[in-house]
């Protein structure tokens, strides 16, 4: 993606760090400015099934807020970066009474704190 065509799609701003673009929203890396490639990305998959389910003993039957740590590796191409950085991706979610994730959307990136 072009220098311009960047630029262009970060007047399109929502927010900060989001971008509604044909019903679909896209992120920017609040780190390098560059659009988050959906590889990127944190879903409901990794975070509930492959996280909090694999450990077990765990039922969420209520709305929650996660902070899920994850790295910017690829460009808004699916490249490669060369600098890769470390992002949190702030999530709500929403569980009903069997603990099955019924609600999940992605509202911020941000830069992950270093500890």
């Amino acid at each position: 993606m072009s220098k311009k065509k960047t630029e262009q799609l970060r007047n399109e701003e929502i927010d900060d760090t989001m971008l509604q673009r044909d019903n679909d929203v896209t992120f920017v890396c609040p780190v390098c400015g560059k659009l988050l490639h959906k590889n990127n990305l944190v879903d409901a998959k990794s975070i509930v099934e492959d996280n909090l389910y694999y450990v077990g003993g765990i039922l969420i039957v209520s709305d929650v807020w996660l902070h899920c740590d994850f790295e910017h590796r690829y460009d808004e191409d699916g490249m490669t970066l060369d600098e890769p950085h470390n992002l949190v991706a702030v999530v709500k979610a929403a569980f009903d009474k069997k603990g099955d994730c019924i609600h999940f959307d992605i509202m911020d990136i941000r830069p992950r704190e270093k500890a």
